[in-house]
């Protein structure tokens, strides 16, 4: 029994050490990459933020403009000619083809 309760106080000791010294308890500052970061982001131009199209989002939903790409178009006409395929009902009990 006075071996359980050391043990248990050992590991409650080591797993609170372990965790009081991780990097995000304490991140580095001074390192060299740090350094490098900082410089490459103060050399970054500055932008200005992006216009929306109609003030809605970014990509112009919500107004009724539509900005769909050569994929999402081309799926679309799949979809539609898949459709329009003459397909029969399915019989109760039968594997729908």
């Amino acid at each position: 029994m006075r071996t359980l309760l050391i043990a248990l106080a050992m590991t409650a000791a080591s797993s609170a050490f372990a965790a009081g010294d991780t990097q995000e308890a304490t991140p580095y500052t001074n390192s060299k990459a740090q350094a490098h970061g900082e410089e490459h982001k103060k050399a970054r131009p500055a932008t200005g933020v992006k216009r929306t199209k109609d003030g809605s989002t970014a990509r112009g939903e919500g107004s009724g403009i539509a900005d769909t790409s050569k994929a999402e178009a081309r799926g679309q006409e799949k979809a539609n000619a898949r459709e329009a395929m003459p397909h029969k009902e399915a019989t109760p009990g039968s594997t729908p083809k």
